[in-house]
């Protein structure tokens, strides 16, 4: 059977809406993923640094 206008009309834009969402969903993952890559980078440079206290501490004794 076939569709109206009207009908096709309608799933044009729900499809178009969909594709809007999924659109905004993909950039706030990969801005969440910006964010997640910039914490690990910060507590990889907090751990070097524990580690070359740490060694300082050592050396000291």
């Amino acid at each position: 059977m076939k569709k109206r206008r009207s009908e096709n009309a309608d799933d044009t834009k729900q499809i178009e809406d969909h594709t809007k969402r999924i659109e905004d969903d993909t950039k706030q993952i990969e801005d969440h993923t910006k964010q997640i890559e910039d914490h690990t980078k910060q507590i990889e440079d907090h751990t070097k640094q524990i580690e070359d206290h740490t060694k300082q501490n050592k050396r000291r004794q």
